[in-house]
């Protein structure tokens, strides 16, 4: 099984276990029994939740991550190209995108990475996450990148709102890198 059908799975069986946490919640005031089951729907859905919320667990991912492990690096691009829901996704999302700033990737993760960025600023939502997209794309951009954001955000409107949110973080990236060598 692919890493991307791993993580699909484990975020329906998160959105399963999330369900019936939700589903005991109305009745948990009508008795001994169906408090329990709500009880027990929620200890189940926490027991599960780091395993399953990440390969490998959501806390040793993070922490692989942070130390720059390459099979972390390559599990957490898979995870934003696959772009699970469950509760607390985006949490999760945002701190993977903030340990891949810092992380040495390479020129395929970088490529996709930017096809993830262009596929949010698509997206008609906005979650929260999406700033931390917006700072990650200095760290992954070229010209052909730049000049695809640069198109997306010709009128206004939300998508062009995007694309003007991760051209401004391009443009402060470029301007700090060559502060920096000055």
């Amino acid at each position: 099984m692919s890493t991307a059908e791993l993580i699909r799975q484990r975020a329906q069986r998160l959105r399963q276990l999330n369900d019936e946490v939700d589903a005991t919640l109305c009745h948990r005031n009508e008795g001994a029994a169906q408090e329990e089951r709500w009880r027990a729907a929620c200890k189940q859905f926490h027991d599960e939740y780091d395993r399953l919320a990440f390969p490998g667990g959501a806390a040793e991912g993070i922490r692989k991550l942070a130390a720059h492990d390459q099979d972390a690096i390559e599990t957490a691009v898979v995870f934003l190209e696959t772009d699970p829901l469950f509760f607390r996704s985006g949490y999760i999302k945002e701190e993977l995108i903030e340990k891949l700033r810092w992380a040495p990737l390479n020129t395929d993760q970088k490529s996709r990475l930017q096809q993830v960025i262009l596929a949010r600023i698509r997206d008609p939502k906005t979650r929260r996450e999406f700033r931390r997209y917006c700072r990650l794309a200095p760290f992954v951009t070229d010209s052909e990148f730049e000049k695809s954001i640069s198109e997306l955000a010709g009128p206004s409107g939300a998508k062009p709102k995007r694309a003007q949110w991760v051209l401004e973080h391009l443009k402060q990236g470029v301007s700090k890198q060559r502060s920096a060598k000055s």
